[in-house]
């Protein structure tokens, strides 16, 4: 009766295997801001001399809107604020704003624009086709170009034009 119950454990797990998707991506916001503040945060590393004092192992200019924070590791924390507010701003701010613009000026133009197009392709698509009782096999010039591409399609023959 175990080694049932084993075997059917493991055949679950098995199944369960077979089953798990791939993870799902992150696709937060967070990887490419950090990404585009990087530059702007600068980690020194010190070490600590004979004599008990620290003595930075790499030399870095002195910015005004930089403020150095040492943490107990030893290390100094550089951080350019004025420009990581530029890039936050820029990111979360300006370009979400211009995109919104755009779109909405773009579509303005684009839904008339579309409106035409879809009267102009309903009508090609309808033209031939006449809706009375006579004729129910008359079609429109959409669908008999759809029934001739798909028969040069399916068809073993060599391609032919087929002319009303």
């Amino acid at each position: 009766m175990v080694r049932a119950n084993e075997e059917v454990e493991r055949r679950l797990e098995r199944i369960a295997e077979r089953r798990r998707m791939p993870p799902v991506p992150d696709l937060r916001f967070e990887y490419s801001y950090v990404r585009s503040v990087a530059p702007y945060v600068h980690i020194d590393s010190t070490v600590a001399s004979g004599k008990g004092k620290e003595k930075e192992t790499s030399e870095s200019d002195s910015i005004d809107d930089t403020s150095p924070v040492t943490h107990p590791t030893g290390e100094v924390v550089r951080v350019e604020w004025g420009k990581i507010l530029w890039v936050t701003t820029r990111d979360q701010l300006i370009s979400p704003l211009l995109q919104g613009a755009l779109w909405g000026v773009a579509s303005h133009f684009l839904r008339p624009l579309g409106v035409v197009l879809g009267a102009h392709f309903q009508a090609w698509w309808s033209r031939g086709a006449t809706r009375s009782k006579d004729s129910p096999d008359s079609e429109g010039n959409g669908v008999q170009w759809l029934r001739n591409w798909m028969g040069s399609i399916l068809s073993p023959s060599a391609p032919s034009l087929h002319v009303r």
